[in-house]
């Protein structure tokens, strides 16, 4: 027992000893921690000489001793000389932070890291290295790249792995470098996911509330064109006096409990006036003389019946009567304004004073009732009137891209490609420089120096092999760059932008015809004044973007104008691109589709252009825009009628080839009238065709209109009779085009997106504040016809069978030769002379093989021709 006791109190006794010795080894190895004075004084040390490093790299001085260690820095690092300032400067801040022991190291070991790596890709992206490694340690390119120790990294990289692996081994060292400073990667990708998680949560919600209002409003506007037409259907079509002169109406709720209301909404509704119980007989006819019928319109009472409640029943029926007069009644009050459970409160107004045209004697009560209605119908809710005020869209309405203006491709993509160039020209045997690149969402343009003797043609004839070379769909070259010496090639970049209305249209602030066009090769936004034109040609493929562009230009009418600034005459030969246009406000007449119609509407435009000089004349105005300020200022109220602003005229067509071919001399002869005057009136046009051949695109329009956009068209001949030049044809659709504007060089330009959504809303907008006033009349304008082929009007009269020949066809509807020769007992030669010549005068449409030619006239058209022919042919 005393032995083993012995033992075990030894055993005790040395593992004691162990212990103490463990705790003396790792106080030994444990480092000391600084205290808080020494480690600002090392942190203040270190920024102080990060500091002086950076006046000797930044400022000049004699001294030799500063002079020096600036110049010592600039081999050794080069241009990235200043990153070892910065550098210091950031490891110097954590002495300032708390557990600064570990950290110290940790940062300084990843700023080192980082420095090393970034010095080496600047000496490594010296165009040329890869081919000739030794050029990244000549004495130009260490001052400027990454001095002596990029160089020799970057040398050791080309000369074992190559350009590629070495940017991939600098970029991870980069990363490494990061993560050793404290960054964490997964970190920033959980944060960014996050993000991104949300961001698209809130963009769903958003386009959800938006469709979601977008419906509810089509909803409403059909509820209340079905209310309104069930109010049409209901109410009597006539409005009947008490022509005894009696001083007060009968109250509808009297007469007849289901009565429709009396109501005046819109330019379609129905005015009901109840009469006397004692009605006047309505076979007789009443005449009224024009004072008489004057004083009893301001004598007229009108009863306005709508639902009432029960508490109401008793009220005075006095309160129901309100004196208003009968001629040119304005200011009605409408149905749908009132909620259907209250009364509708008399209202007093002021008497109008009917106009001399309805003021003349009537024949009978109904005649005359038609005529108040219609005069009444025509200045209720006009567009343009100056008693209505309209609201512009929001721009919150349209979709916008914050990179629109930026390239989708990475520095080091751009810099590959300018190398790979570089490369391109050198295996040709060429010695011209590429010097720099400037990108925008579409392509890039790199700009090269010509070396010298070389010509401009020898680098344009590479355009296709270039394109090879580096695997891309097109590329244009063109030279100069304006302002420069140098040649631009235009490379596409892999992956496009898109540019959206709402990233331009905002920078334009001038006048009332600025839309965005879209933006350039170098990202910024484009903005063009129709008014400056001042008409505008349009040609493209299908698939070009064409019909995107046009969006995009009355988009921007919409959005900055009212419909008392500017009005719009579409022209829409496939009846699908403007449709969704229908019942804006600022429409002159509904879409156009058949192109007779659209020569007639070109042939107004150039009546109203002659009649707006005419009046500019008298007025003393030069232009539109001066004639409009004299009218707001007051300097014409002493006229005896005195005139108001008048609204810019936009016609817009969108597909020229159909209209030549239908009425190619009349629609020729207006285009080039009004291309010549009437831009000092204030009327302008937008031609756009996807067949820009020399029989559409004539020379007479070329000539008249200057200014040019052309979207991707299937060969250069298509380009040169756009442009007057190639590079058309390498454009790459979806809205990439050249705009030429007179008197300044192409430009290249990526145009601007409108989603249909977009369109929809805008126009759901403005179809809420109003509804269009239309003048259909100026499609049904009888012109007379013009012979072709150099005939005379005499020759066209030759024949005196010309008109019967006419009645024929009208009444049959057929334009068959084979017809008019049995109808009319003659030879077959003879028979289709009278059918060109019914032709030439517009009666039939142009033949089509064997088929019968179309017949364009109606009966009542056909009197009218032959009036206009007779007229024609006096003067």
């Amino acid at each position: 027992m005393p032995s083993r006791r012995r033992s075990n109190a030894a055993e005790l006794r040395g593992r004691q000893g162990r212990q103490r010795q463990g705790v003396r080894r790792a106080a030994k190895q444990a480092p000391t921690p600084r205290s808080a004075e020494a480690n600002d004084i090392i942190g203040v040390l270190l920024l102080a000489l990060a500091a002086a490093m950076a006046v000797a790299l930044l400022l000049t001085t004699p001294a030799p001793v500063t002079q020096k260690a600036g110049e010592f820095l600039s081999w050794l690092f080069g241009r990235g000389a200043l990153l070892c300032p910065l550098s210091i400067a950031l490891f110097a801040l954590t002495f300032f932070a708390d557990g600064h022991g570990p950290l110290s190291g940790h940062v300084a070991l990843g700023l080192s890291l980082m420095l090393l790596a970034i010095l080496s890709l600047m000496s490594l992206s010296f165009p040329g290295g890869e081919a000739d490694p030794d050029l990244v340690l000549s004495k130009e390119v260490l001052f400027n790249r990454g001095g002596y120790v990029g160089g020799a990294i970057a040398w050791g990289l080309l000369k074992s792995v190559g350009f590629g692996v070495g940017v991939v081994l600098l970029s991870g060292i980069i990363l490494v470098g990061l993560v050793v400073c404290g960054f964490s990667i997964s970190g920033a990708i959980a944060h960014i996911k996050a993000k991104a998680s949300d961001a698209g949560s809130s963009l769903h919600e958003a386009r959800e509330r938006h469709f979601e209002e977008l419906r509810q409003r089509k909803a409403e506007r059909a509820q209340k064109r079905i209310e309104r037409r069930n109010a049409r259907a209901a109410a009597s079509p006539v409005i009947e006096q008490d022509w005894a002169g009696q001083d007060e109406w009968e109250d509808a709720s009297e007469s007849d409990p289901t009565t429709p209301a009396t109501s005046f909404i819109g330019a379609r509704k129905t005015t009901v006036l109840r009469r006397h119980k004692k009605p006047i007989a309505s076979s007789e006819p009443v005449n009224v003389a024009e004072d008489d019928a004057g004083e009893r319109a301001q004598q007229t009472q009108l009863t306005q019946r709508l639902t009432r409640s029960k508490k109401s029943d008793s009220k005075s029926k006095k309160d129901k009567t309100a004196s208003i007069p009968e001629f040119l009644r304005a200011q009605f009050v409408e149905q749908d304004e009132l909620p259907y459970d209250e009364d509708a409160s008399a209202t007093t107004t002021e008497s109008l004073q009917a106009p001399k045209a309805q003021r003349k004697q009537s024949k009978t009560p109904t005649s005359s009732a038609v005529n108040v209605r219609t005069q009444a119908q025509s200045i209720h809710a006009r567009p343009g009137d100056s008693t209505q005020e309209f609201r512009l869209p929001p721009f919150e309405m349209l979709s916008s891209n914050p990179h629109s203006a930026q390239s989708a491709s990475t520095d080091a993509e751009l810099t590959s490609t300018m190398r790979r160039l570089q490369s391109t020209l050198s295996e040709f045997g060429l010695s011209s420089k590429v010097v720099d690149y400037v990108s925008g969402p579409l392509v890039t343009t790199f700009q090269v120096e010509m070396g010298e003797g070389e010509r401009v043609n020898k680098i344009v004839n590479l355009e296709d092999d270039i394109a090879l070379t580096l695997a891309a769909e097109s590329v244009r070259i063109f030279a100069p760059i304006p302002g420069t010496s140098r040649v631009g090639i235009e490379i596409p970049n892999k992956k496009r932008e898109s540019v959206c209305i709402g990233d331009v249209l905002p920078y334009a602030k001038g006048g009332p015809l600025e839309f965005a066009v879209g933006r350039d090769a170098g990202g910024k936004a484009v903005i063009a004044d129709l008014a400056k034109m001042p008409h505008l040609l349009v040609a493209g493929s299908t698939g070009s973007g064409k019909s995107v562009m046009i969006n995009s230009l009355i988009m921007s009418i919409l959005m900055r104008d009212t419909p008392k600034q500017v009005r719009l005459i579409l022209v829409d030969p496939k009846r699908v691109e403007f449709s969704g246009y229908n019942g804006l406000p600022h429409l002159y007449v509904p879409v156009v589709t058949e192109p007779r119609q659209a020569a007639s509407a070109l042939q107004w435009a150039v009546s109203e252009m002659e009649r707006r000089l005419k009046v500019f004349e008298r007025a003393g105005a030069r232009n539109i825009t001066i004639y409009n300020e004299m009218c707001t200022t007051g300097k014409l109220s002493e006229m005896d009628n005195p005139p108001e602003p008048m609204p810019f005229m936009v016609i817009i067509i969108d597909e020229l080839s159909d209209l030549m071919m239908v009425a190619g001399k009349d629609v020729e002869a207006s285009i080039v009238r009004i291309a010549q005057l009437a831009r000092a009136a204030g009327i302008h046009l937008v031609l756009a065709t996807q067949r820009p051949s020399a029989d559409v695109v004539t020379g007479l329009i070329k000539s008249n209109i200057e200014t040019r956009i052309a979207l991707s068209v299937a060969s250069s001949m298509d380009s040169r009779v756009i442009l007057d030049q190639t590079g058309a044809d390498r454009l790459l659709g979806n809205g990439d085009m050249l705009f030429k504007f007179r008197g300044h060089r192409t430009r290249r330009i990526l145009g601007c997106y409108v989603a249909d959504a977009e369109i929809e809303s805008v126009v759901a907008h403005w179809c809420d504040q109003g509804e269009p006033d239309y003048h259909e009349e100026i499609l049904t304008q009888v012109i007379p016809g013009q012979p072709s082929n150099g005939a005379s009007t005499a020759d066209v009269e030759d024949d005196p069978l010309v008109w019967q020949a006419a009645q024929i066809v009208v009444e049959s509807q057929l334009g068959s030769t084979s017809g008019l020769q049995r109808r009319l007992k003659v030879g077959y030669a003879r028979a289709g002379r009278i059918m060109d010549m019914l032709a030439a005068k517009g009666i039939v449409g142009p033949p089509d093989g064997s088929k019968p030619r179309e017949v364009l006239l109606d009966e009542d058209g056909l009197e009218q021709l032959k009036e206009a022919e007779q007229k024609f042919r006096e003067v």
